[in-house]
């Protein structure tokens, strides 16, 4: 339902129809430990489950736990037949204690990650602020992420990944360090959803920058127009019409 991606790898070739399994082929994660961000529902759901399901070790974080254990059912079933593992951690991007106390549990467990995949998100919600008062776009999407992110960043081992989920919906803004918070221009939520999918890009470019001398590296990615939970504040004619508009973006800038 929009722009084609094709990404290859070796002489494999993914498009828009290619499905997990099409990419994790032949792929053993055995002894792998993978931290998924956002397990309680879409993608997170789904990267968990692929990522178990090819025997990784998964950790998956979620504000909710109870929706999430009814979420990953099929996550924890997969795991325990293939012989990959799944566990919660206790996270809520939205309120910075919780990721303290979160990053602080994964420190004393002391157990290393090959992988942080920063999945977790909220999408145009009405005007609002995060327990500790940012916009709650920005302060989930990004400062939740980027304090957990910096604050566990030894425990990702050399020639590990960081992968910052972000969209193309960055195309609607850029960060604006001067009023984060919309404290004096309006509020329109899909520019508060773009500087913060902004923001994602920036830190996985500095991440990246600052890591990559002891081989860890990052990247943003643009996962595609797939529906979620991630469009429950809006109406089934305004997600299309956003779909369509970012990819007719994507589309004149190649």
């Amino acid at each position: 339902m929009g722009t084609v991606f094709w990404a290859t790898s070796g002489t494999r070739v993914f498009g828009p129809t290619s499905s997990t399994e099409d990419v994790l082929a032949g792929i053993d994660l055995q002894g792998k430990r993978i931290l998924v961000t956002g397990v309680s529902a879409g993608l997170g759901v789904e990267t968990a489950r692929s990522l178990a399901a090819h025997r990784a070790q998964v950790v998956g974080a979620a504000r909710d736990l109870k929706k999430a254990e009814a979420a990953t059912a099929l996550v924890r079933k997969e795991s325990k037949a293939k012989g990959g593992t799944f566990e919660f951690v206790e996270l809520d991007l939205a309120n910075l204690k919780s990721v303290r106390d979160c990053a602080d549990h994964l420190l004393e467990r002391g157990e290393p990650f090959d992988v942080v995949i920063a999945n977790a998100g909220v999408m145009a919600t009405p005007f609002g602020r995060t327990a500790d008062g940012f916009e709650t776009q920005f302060g989930t999407n990004h400062l939740g992420h980027f304090v957990l992110v910096n604050r566990i960043a030894s425990l990702i081992r050399a020639g590990g990944r960081l992968i910052n989920l972000s969209s193309a919906g960055h195309r609607f803004s850029n960060v604006d360090l001067e009023d984060p918070n919309f404290e004096w221009t309006p509020y329109e939520p899909f520019v508060a959803y773009g500087r913060s999918k902004t923001a994602n890009i920036l830190f996985a470019v500095a991440f990246d920058n600052r890591h990559r001398d002891r081989g860890v590296r990052a990247a943003a990615v643009h996962p595609g127009g797939i529906q979620t939970e991630l469009d429950r504040h809006l109406d089934p004619s305004h997600v299309r019409k956003t779909i369509e508009q970012m990819n007719h973006q994507l589309d004149d800038r190649g």
